[in-house]
């Protein structure tokens, strides 16, 4: 498993990390970004990769 990390100070809950990882992060009702897992298997690895090149405030890391 690899632990997701949100740096939630620097989150501007664009949703890209959303669109890509559905399953794992959310914009909520009151358009804020919910983490939905704290880990993802490990042969997610791509697409948390692209999740965390995607974000533009570089808010999404592993842990």
């Amino acid at each position: 498993m690899i632990d997701v990390t949100v740096d939630f100070a620097r989150c501007d809950a664009n949703g890209t990390c959303a669109a890509l990882m559905p399953d794992v992060f959310r914009i909520g009702d009151d358009g804020l970004l919910v983490q939905l897992a704290e880990s993802v298997p490990d042969d997610r690895d791509q697409d948390l990769d692209e999740a965390i090149l995607c974000c533009p405030m570089g808010a999404i890391s592993r842990s």
